[in-house]
């Protein structure tokens, strides 16, 4: 395959190149002679890495399973997700962790890992099944997954192999159960999350961060990596109240304030996932907690783009390459010679509605319904061949394969 006339960032600056692709991986990028697929007037990425979503299979496929949600994820230009452990069963055992592989390997159209679920009591497990990374759950959320005791958190800080990130889901219950889930029961969770990782001296991941405390927080810890989703930075909880049940989440949104403190703490963010938390109307309307995000996570931060509130090389870095690094994805996050082609082709310039009736995601609606955005998704070429064509829709699909190493 080749790419033409593509602009992309190189070394900081945008250059106009033609990219060569040969076996599914970049060979070069320069000027080349033949025909290709015409990217003039298009800036090119890396494919993005989403290392929080929620597919929900096995368990809960009625809202999602793994052939719609890499389906949502390609047409939105993520060509690698990481699905969370809180299924129902969780994947907590070895065996578990099999049959959602088995499940994947025929269903996703685009490249997946798993995050394994601290127990309780599967320590025994954990060392069998050697998982990329491991999710704890400090406070109760969907399904099961919950440590009520922080020296469980600490043996399993202390037992997963170093080289490994973990991931925390930061909520404190003992708040939650007294006031609800205020900025303060994040906050307090997170300053024991690295608390509890500096006396492991281990790597952790604060999931879904949603004030500017809890990063400064977990900052005071210099292993700690800090998540934020796309909602944390463009919804506050006014929107939550237009929403009405549509609008719960957790953490739940946070005043403008907050907000905006979220947009002037960017430099401390790490990376961006989008928690994708599929749930159908019907079960919204019975109290589920939790947003769809695949799909809309890229224009998002390119409409931000447009209007200067972030720059190119963030977007690159929090949603291609920090992901890959973090959570040892080799071969992927960068457009450059011997990287996966995992190339997501963008028109800055064209404005769009979102209308979830036509997106690729099962649960069929979306907080920022009828939201104009300025940045779209115009193809997806993943593994080196075109898998989704803006008007087209997906193009190619089963092809996905696991990409976290073990």
């Amino acid at each position: 395959m080749l790419i033409r006339n593509a602009t992309l960032l190189l070394e900081g600056k945008a250059a106009r190149k033609d990219i060569l692709i040969q076996g599914g991986k970049i060979k070069s990028m320069g000027h080349f002679r033949g025909k290709g697929i015409d990217a003039t007037g298009l800036f090119a990425l890396p494919g993005i890495i989403d290392a929080h979503v929620h597919l929900r299979e096995p368990g809960a496929t009625q809202k999602e399973d793994f052939r719609t949600g890499t389906r949502a994820a390609l047409s939105g230009g993520v060509t690698t997700v990481l699905d969370m452990p809180n299924t129902s069963p969780p994947t907590t055992t070895l065996a578990r962790l099999r049959e959602k592989r088995a499940l994947a390997s025929k269903k996703a159209a685009c490249d997946y890992g798993f995050h394994f679920g601290a127990g309780e009591d599967n320590f025994e497990e954990v060392k069998k099944a050697k998982p990329g990374s491991m999710k704890v759950y400090m406070g109760k959320t969907t399904g099961d997954l919950f440590l009520p005791d922080e020296k469980l958190i600490f043996r399993h800080f202390m037992n997963f192999p170093r080289e490994k990130p973990v991931v925390v889901h930061a909520e404190d219950q003992a708040i939650i159960d007294a006031e609800g889930r205020t900025p303060l029961a994040a906050q307090v969770a997170v300053a024991k999350a690295a608390m509890l990782a500096r006396r492991a001296s281990r790597r952790m991941c604060i999931a879904h961060a949603s004030t500017p405390r809890e990063i400064e927080l977990a900052k005071k810890w210099e292993k700690s990596l800090v998540e934020t989703c796309p909602h944390y930075l463009f919804l506050n909880e006014k929107d939550a109240e237009g929403l009405g049940c549509f609008g719960k989440v957790y953490p739940p949104l946070r005043s403008e304030r907050e907000r905006r403190g979220m947009w002037a703490a960017l430099g401390s963010i790490d990376y961006l996932s989008t928690d994708h938390a599929p749930h159908l109307p019907e079960e919204k309307e019975g109290g589920a907690a939790g947003f769809p995000g695949l799909g809309v996570s890229l224009p998002l931060m390119l409409d931000a783009y447009s209007r200067n509130l972030v720059g190119m090389d963030w977007i690159i870095s929090r949603m291609c390459e920090n992901p890959a690094r973090i959570f040892n994805i080799r071969g992927k996050g960068r457009i450059a010679p011997g990287f996966q082609a995992d190339i997501v082709l963008v028109d800055l310039r064209r404005e769009w509605k979102v209308r979830a009736d036509g997106m690729e995601s099962r649960c069929r609606w979306s907080p920022y319904e009828g939201r104009v955005l300025r940045g779209s998704v115009e193809k997806a070429i993943f593994r080196g061949e075109l898998a989704y064509e803006r008007g087209s829709g997906i193009i190619c699909e089963t092809k996905g394969k696991e990409v976290m190493a073990r």
